[in-house]
């Protein structure tokens, strides 16, 4: 019973010591919380002031009467144990006042923290390749070039386009380098509200109360409010009518300010129909790296039989480098090392002509 009583007076007392020590904390944490929700009303375009200054008046009044106490009481240190019991009584129900400012839902409803979308994400089995360093760094180079606005990276249907943007794009947003990096495909649709949903998601904009000729109106100012933003645009088709860049909301050069574009296509016909500032092309993985990829996705290890290891080569090469067909079919192999007929069976059917058309 000693022992309970004793833990129940501890916890008393370090419960009103807080509110002693801690009330410069808890006004720290009003003004954090403050800030935070006027970075989201930002990003949603909001006028925040009427919803930022609300509780300013009233919090700013306790914090400087917290001030003028500790001016009275000897540079805020004072002798008496009644007046720090009093004062920290006075400074829990002042706390409470704060956090009640800070939770009031109807106050700070206009800017409510929307739920986003999570930017791009790193392929959990990207495999990084000496035949590609060269186009990685020469992405990475002409995204981080703010002379650059529109980048465009042109190869096969299937050369692994999109894993490599989105590798480029997470290691930037990981960087600092954008805030926000949004990947869309586009592809055949090109469907425009589509397009403005993948993009107004992560940066937390909403459509409600707003015409379908105001998205694109609202789209461009989010992009260009000063954060830095990196678009993907992957799978863009050479095919008419072309992708509406205005009809969708994103800025032209002229007032693009810190939003980039990245393009991913397969025909390169689309450098010159699109204004675009860097053009790369993504070329075939070479037979190295090839084999490489070919068993990773196999699961072949040194200790697999020649036969196999033989078998795998031969078929890794019908892939012609493309990454598609290499992980397709070694995954359709693997687990299946005790089973030559099967790599037979597939080396047969490779044997036939690859078409290496688009």
């Amino acid at each position: 019973m000693a022992n309970k009583w004793l833990e129940k007076l501890i916890k008393e007392t370090i419960e009103k010591a807080r509110f002693v020590f801690c009330f410069t904390c808890i006004a720290k944490e009003f003004e954090e919380e403050r800030g935070q929700h006027a970075k989201v009303a930002i990003g949603r375009n909001k006028d925040i002031q009427a919803n930022v200054d609300f509780g300013e008046e009233k919090v700013d009044k306790i914090i400087q009467e917290d001030t003028k106490t500790k001016h009275t009481s000897f540079f805020g240190f004072c002798p008496g144990c009644i007046w720090r019991y009093k004062r920290g009584k006075k400074l829990e129900k002042d706390t409470v006042e704060i956090k009640r400012q800070i939770e009031s839902g109807k106050k700070f409803e206009n800017v409510k923290p929307p739920c986003r979308l999570q930017d791009v994400e790193r392929y959990s089995n990207y495999i990084s390749f000496k035949s590609r360093e060269s186009e990685y760094k020469k992405l990475l180079h002409a995204l981080k070039d703010d002379n650059n606005y529109i980048i465009g990276l042109q190869g096969m249907g299937g050369t692994g386009k999109t894993r490599l943007v989105n590798e480029v794009g997470k290691e930037l947003k990981e960087s600092g380098q954008f805030a926000h990096v949004i990947y869309t495909t586009v592809s055949f649709t090109s469907d425009i509200k589509k397009i403005q949903d993948d993009i107004a998601g992560p940066l937390g904009l909403k459509w409600e109360d707003y015409s379908e000729s105001d998205r694109p109106k609202r789209l461009w100012s989010r992009l260009t409010n000063g954060e830095k933003i990196l678009l993907i645009l992957d799978d863009v088709r050479d095919q008419e009518p072309l992708l509406d860049f205005d009809a969708i909301g994103i800025p032209n050069w002229e007032y693009h300010k810190d939003c980039r574009v990245l393009v991913t296509t397969r025909s390169k016909q689309m450098f010159n129909k699109v204004n675009m500032d860097k053009t790369i092309e993504l070329k075939l993985l070479s037979e190295e790296d090839t084999w490489i990829m070919f068993q990773s996705y196999a699961d072949i290890i040194n200790s697999s039989s020649n036969n196999v290891i033989v078998k795998g080569r031969k078929i890794a090469k019908e892939c012609k480098g493309l990454p598609v067909a290499i992980a397709v079919i070694a995954h359709s192999l693997k687990g299946q090392q005790h089973h030559v007929d099967e790599w037979d069976v597939t080396l047969k059917s490779w044997k036939k002509p690859v078409s290496m058309q688009s």
